[in-house]
């Protein structure tokens, strides 16, 4: 075992040195990091690998969100022929600050908060010249609202990523993907706003100032808004602050007296009537909520008194029968009887596998359709109890 871990350590030193030597070959004394590498056009491929929304402020027309854009160009000084070199590796792993990095940034954003310092990030170099390198960070930006739909509303940021300095005639960006859709754990909204979409477009803007064009690639993120909460809890929570301000201005015009008017009596009444929606829209919700991520199996007696379901779950796979008219021989019985137990254990596995793969979208389904029903009810017993208030207190 000695010889081994010896021939190992040798292997160690062998492949750092010819890493090493490789370094020394590329970034020699006249590769300067600070100075483009040449005076030819530098195009910067930009692939978004994650956007998730952290949140949006509303009222300052701004949202926060996590991103990690890749960047990819080539250097031509940095490349090497592999046959004439004793690194035999396709790609080689350096610190970023070696090698000259394009200045192109989010040039529309408010703030910048770099997830790694910049002595921690890495870059990797191909033997053709092609570095790669990324920029995560969590990145707040401006987004005008467009409010007319509210609470139904679908609104688009804009996300312009350019070079700062260089021009177009220098340093050129465009996007490897034109549109991007959801995915869950890269590419997703928050709680309060789903995300449709991230679109691209390629642009040329002329800067005054310096008098030159400039290259840019603007990602429109579409959000769409869910608007559950704001059409049941806010609706609710506002018709009981609407009913409690005209009970307040009622007991306001009536003289102190011990016993309540008969419109105070009915606007309290309901107050009561709409506390009791409002605890019940929040109540299904929160089922709804709970029911939809654990995916629990409604209990049978909810269902057949919600949905009327009497069914009963039957098994697919049966029994097979042996008995047959026609005589065979003992072999071929027995094989067919091996064949059989075979089959029968390989149908129940496929079941069980099925039923499984199925159970998750079955649940949820069952508790969609006892939720409807129950929120219908709900609201047929809210409007009886409406109009029995009405009844009982109209003179």
């Amino acid at each position: 075992m000695l010889w081994a871990f010896r021939l190992l350590a040798v292997a160690v030193v062998i492949e750092n040195s010819n890493t090493e030597t490789l370094l020394r070959q590329l970034f020699n004394q006249t590769y300067d990091v600070d100075m483009k590498p040449s005076d030819d056009l530098t195009m910067v491929t930009i692939t978004p690998n994650t956007f998730i929304l952290l949140s949006m402020d509303q009222t300052q027309e701004t949202i926060q969100y996590s991103e990690e854009f890749l960047l990819k160009w080539f250097d031509p000084i940095l490349s090497w022929n592999r046959s004439a070199v004793a690194y035999d590796k396709e790609w080689l792993k350096i610190e970023a600050s070696r090698v000259w990095l394009p200045d192109v940034i989010i040039t529309n954003s408010i703030s910048i908060d770099e997830l790694l310092d910049k002595d921690l990030q890495m870059a990797d170099l191909r033997y053709n010249g092609e570095i790669r390198t990324s920029l995560p960070a969590v990145v707040s930006s401006p987004c005008p609202l467009r409010i007319e739909n509210f609470p139904y509303d679908v609104q688009k940021c804009n996300i312009s990523m350019g070079s700062w300095s260089f021009d177009r005639d220098f340093v050129a960006v465009n996007s490897s993907v034109d549109v991007l859709w959801p995915q869950k754990g890269r590419i997703e909204g928050n709680s309060e706003w789903e995300l449709l979409s991230i679109t691209m477009v390629r642009s040329d803007n002329y800067d005054t100032l310096m008098e030159s064009w400039f290259s840019e690639v603007t990602y429109i993120v579409t959000l769409k808004r869910k608007p559950v909460y704001y059409v049941l809890v806010e609706l609710c929570l506002n018709m009981f602050a609407a009913i409690s301000m005209m009970l307040q201005l009622v007991s306001d015009m009536m003289p102190k007296a011990s016993r309540l008017p008969l419109l105070g009596n009915y606007i309290i009444a309901e107050v009561f009537v709409v506390t009791a929606a409002t605890i019940a829209a929040i109540l299904i919700q929160q089922v709804h909520h709970h029911v939809h991520t654990s995916a629990i199996r409604p209990p049978n007696w909810l269902r057949r008194f919600v949905l009327c379901d009497c069914r009963r779950r039957r098994n697919s796979v049966s029994e097979v029968s042996t008995t047959s008219s026609v005589e065979v021989p003992e072999q071929a019985i027995q094989s067919f009887t091996i064949l059989k137990t075979s089959l029968h254990q390989t149908a129940i596995l496929v079941r069980d596998t099925l039923q499984r793969m199925s159970s998750v979208s079955e649940n949820q389904l069952l508790w969609l359709k006892i939720l409807d029903k129950t929120d219908l009810l709900c609201l047929f017993l809210f409007q009886m109890a409406n109009v029995v208030v009405t009844v009982i207190y109209w003179r």
